[in-house]
């Protein structure tokens, strides 16, 4: 087993922060371009969906191209 000095440890340490503080920075980039795009008729249209798979009320394709077209019209 690798025995890890302590300067590769602190290596690792600063390049775990600097990920973290990009994976934040990627999140709020994010999360601000998808608040502007939401809809309330397309939240309702999701909820219903997942409210029916809840149900165990599944949906069956015979096609990728039906399956496209359903996603497509949510």
């Amino acid at each position: 087993m690798p025995i890890v000095t302590s300067k590769q440890l602190n290596s690792l340490f600063h390049r775990q922060e600097k990920v973290e503080k990009e994976l934040d920075l990627l999140k709020k980039v994010v999360l601000m371009d998808d608040e502007r795009f939401i809809r309330s008729d397309i939240l309702k249209k999701w909820e219903r969906v997942s409210h029916n798979l809840d149900k165990k009320e599944g949906r069956s394709f015979t096609s990728i191209a039906e399956m496209k077209k359903w996603l497509t019209n949510l």
